[in-house]
């Protein structure tokens, strides 16, 4: 037997109330309410999710290798090509310091052995017709201020011709030839047997020719009274006729002597004096 219809037949008992949020109206206009998500059977289903979106895997480092630097290098220096030309650039800029600190070495060693002012040494040596001059290094040797070195007499610091050279133990005992302008010992003699050159001046003043008051005294120079050597312009100069030593005689032609009596530091005793 049928059952009799209701007024809401057709609207099943169990159906949700039209007016709930979330479902269409008869004027097919929605409702607002909760985004669904679509994931259903998740806690917090319906509600919106705040945060950092969710990413996929990154690109994998690559691994070390010949002139590649691992990963976690790469990125302290920079990251990338950016630190790796940053390394290329500090190298090339090492290597040109070098290079220039090297550069500099080689030149300054060039210059010094083979440089304008490298010359060899001399080999001029010690005898007569010889040539010497000066030694710049006396003064710094502690060396007499006399002191000579032998040098080619063509060398532009030469300043003396050689006449003799003879074993003496000070310049004073030696008898050098007449024209002897200077007197002086050789260089790099200390104790023993020492030696004094009478040298000559290459140019052209000569105090030890006879009677112009310098070098050696010799016959034909002038004396004063207490036997000292002089200029034979000056006045009351007196002309060496010899010298001697002890009781030798002296020449003829002697009007008078001076006895100085004996030095070790000179060759002679008694200065002959002419009329």
């Amino acid at each position: 037997m049928p059952y009799p219809v209701s007024p809401d037949a057709g609207v099943p008992e169990h159906q949700p109330d039209r007016h709930r949020s979330g479902q269409f109206q008869p004027t097919g206009q929605p409702q607002s309410g909760p985004f669904r998500t679509s994931q259903p059977g998740q806690a917090g289903s319906g509600r919106p999710r705040s945060g950092q979106l969710a990413t996929g895997p990154g690109p994998r480092p690559l691994p070390p290798g010949p002139g590649r630097p691992p990963a976690e290098t790469t990125r302290a220096s920079g990251g990338g090509n950016g630190g790796r030309r940053n390394t290329s650039r500090r190298d090339w800029i090492w290597s040109a310091v070098a290079f220039l600190i090297a550069a500099g070495v080689i030149g300054a060693v060039g210059f010094h052995f083979f440089g304008p002012d490298a010359a060899e040494e001399s080999t001029a040596t010690w005898a007569i017709d010889a040539c010497a001059g000066p030694d710049p290094t006396a003064a710094e040797a502690g060396a007499p201020s006399d002191t000579h070195r032998p040098l080619p007499c063509d060398d532009a610091e030469a300043t003396v011709t050689v006449l003799d050279i003879q074993d003496a133990v000070s310049v004073g005992q030696a008898h050098c030839p007449t024209g002897t302008d200077l007197v002086f010992q050789k260089d790099g003699q200390a104790g023993g047997v020492t030696q004094v050159v009478c040298a000559r001046n290459l140019s052209d003043d000569h105090p030890g020719d006879p009677g112009m008051g310098g070098g050696q005294l010799v016959t034909g120079d002038c004396v004063t009274e207490d036997g000292r050597e002089a200029k034979c312009s000056s006045d009351g100069t007196r002309t060496v006729s010899g010298l001697t030593v002890g009781g030798s005689k002296c020449p003829q032609g002697t009007a008078d002597r001076i006895e100085l009596g004996f030095d070790a530091q000179r060759g002679y005793e008694t200065v002959c004096l002419a009329k």
